[in-house]
């Protein structure tokens, strides 16, 4: 029989955080997912999804909160990153933000949900080949 999985405290006050920030920030069908990410220096960045009347305009949580990271500094390293739907469950994050994943935060560990609630996964787990596998730099 294994041990039940333990789960980072800093990672888990980071879902904490995110299952927060959707909660109060909720608008209707327009913003359904937050988004938290860890940097290497200890940062902290929660966004939510950006829905939009034209579907191909909306933008997910990931990129916003990964964008917000990068704008506020391009060389801390994204370590982690969890999304969680309008219901506070964690989601996983979509093909696309996938392959964004593997462009900026391609060392990151990743929630996915579980029977735990949530487990990590690194982000090669998840995406073992990707679009352009040649150009990832691991």
């Amino acid at each position: 029989m294994t041990a039940p999985l333990r789960l980072d405290p800093t990672y888990a006050a980071a879902v904490a955080e995110a299952r927060r920030f959707i909660a109060e920030n909720q608008r209707g069908e327009w913003h359904t997912v937050a988004c938290v990410v860890l940097t290497a220096s200890g940062a902290r960045f929660v966004g939510m999804n950006l829905d939009s009347t034209l579907p191909r305009a909306s933008v997910c949580a990931e990129p916003v909160a990964i964008g917000m990271a990068l704008a506020a500094n391009p060389d801390d390293r994204v370590t982690f990153v969890a999304a969680v739907n309008r219901r506070g469950q964690v989601i996983p994050p979509c093909g696309p933000c996938r392959e964004l994943m593997l462009d900026y935060a391609p060392s990151a560990e990743v929630a996915v949900p579980s029977d735990e609630d949530f487990a990590v996964r690194p982000m090669a787990a998840l995406m073992p080949s990707a679009y352009k596998h040649d150009r990832r730099k691991p």
